[in-house]
């Protein structure tokens, strides 16, 4: 199934479906579609497989793995409010991490987060990333 957008009816020419489930797409700006996540998450598994076949590889015993998932939107309101909605989802409240309003589902060393960057802060950074390699202190 192909998503077109917001006003149009969907394509029913292929069963799969590659977009995420309305109560996601609702409410969230950037979420993968099913099939991706699917994807994702079984990536994730084979690795996890991988290593426990490979005991003789190291792992770090400060290794973390992060799931960030961040808002694809020009307004911060919009934004926050994806955080928000994920943090009702995860029973989680958001929390301000610096600059950034983040919610999140901790398990051991992996952690899934939802982050949401206020667009003077990203303004900042990308006017940060104009001065790098260019700029050189004497």
């Amino acid at each position: 199934m192909r998503w077109m957008d917001e006003d149009h009816e969907h394509d029913h020419g292929s069963e799969s479906t590659d977009l995420p489930d309305q109560s996601v797409r609702e409410y969230f700006s950037d979420a993968a579609s099913p099939d991706l996540r699917a994807q994702i998450i079984a990536d994730m598994r084979a690795l996890a497989t991988f290593l426990e076949q490979h005991p003789e590889l190291p792992i770090s015993p400060h290794t973390s793995v992060d799931v960030s998932y961040f808002p694809r939107t020009g307004q911060d309101e919009a934004a926050f409010g994806e955080v928000a909605e994920a943090g009702a989802r995860l029973d989680r409240m958001p929390v301000w991490e610096g600059e950034h309003y983040v919610v999140e589902h901790a398990h051991g060393a992996g952690r899934y987060r939802v982050v949401a960057i206020p667009g003077r802060i990203r303004a900042r950074y990308r006017t940060w990333l104009t001065y790098t390699g260019h700029v050189r202190a004497d």
